[in-house]
């Protein structure tokens, strides 16, 4: 991994945040951090589970960066072209080439279209998304708590209001909107009768007899 620049002092928040990484799936090891990818843009953390799955980390700290997923894309596809380079350099790197690494971003909260877009551009869970926030430790003292988001079909699923059940009794009726136009009268035979007999046909048999 010669060809990307460290950085050399992290802030607190990604301090914090290094720490807890595991929360996001697996307990990972941190194998270069502050990497100029592509585009000269940082990519926090390159790690690897104990599986041999690489991640690529990306952190929003405040929530702002609009075109976070799309760096992550990018930043993905360039570290899956140079990992078999860097395997030729490091006999030892813990890394496997398949499947291909997983994405992690993190930032304060994502909105419902970053999430769906998450999942359409990686419908396999390739792309992990995690929120963290701030809250009271037992000394009163702010703790960082980093949490997964679940997937979005999970919670849409849970969301979801439970279906309509039928009146008790009743079952299950469909009522139909159509109507013929048809009055009692159309039904009448020509002596007046509502008798539901054929007209112009032998009615003397019973109506069920061979019928």
């Amino acid at each position: 991994m010669s060809d990307a620049a460290a950085e050399p002092h992290p802030g607190p928040l990604r301090r914090t945040l290094r720490a807890r990484l595991g929360a996001l799936g697996a307990p990972l090891q941190i194998l270069a951090e502050g990497l100029l990818g592509e585009g000269d843009s940082r990519i926090d953390w390159i790690a690897v589970e104990p599986a041999g799955r690489l991640w690529v980390i990306l952190v929003d700290e405040d929530g702002k960066d609009d075109h976070l997923l799309v760096r992550g894309l990018a930043q993905r596809a360039w570290v899956r072209a140079r990992l078999p380079d860097w395997q030729q350099l490091a006999r030892d790197l813990p890394a496997r080439s398949e499947p291909q690494p997983l994405l992690a971003l993190v930032a304060p909260a994502f909105s419902r279209l970053v999430r769906a877009a998450a999942h359409e551009a990686d419908p396999a869970g390739g792309i992990r998304l995690g929120h963290f926030r701030w809250q009271p430790g037992p000394h009163g003292n702010a703790e960082l708590l980093l949490e997964p988001v679940p997937p979005l079909e999970a919670t849409a699923q849970r969301d979801a209001p439970p279906p309509e059940s039928a009146p008790s009794g009743t079952g299950h009726v469909l009522a139909s909107s159509f109507k013929s136009g048809l009055t009692d009268r159309d039904f009448e035979s020509p002596n007046g009768r509502q008798d539901g007999r054929l007209e112009g046909g032998d009615n003397s048999r019973p109506a069920d007899d061979n019928f």
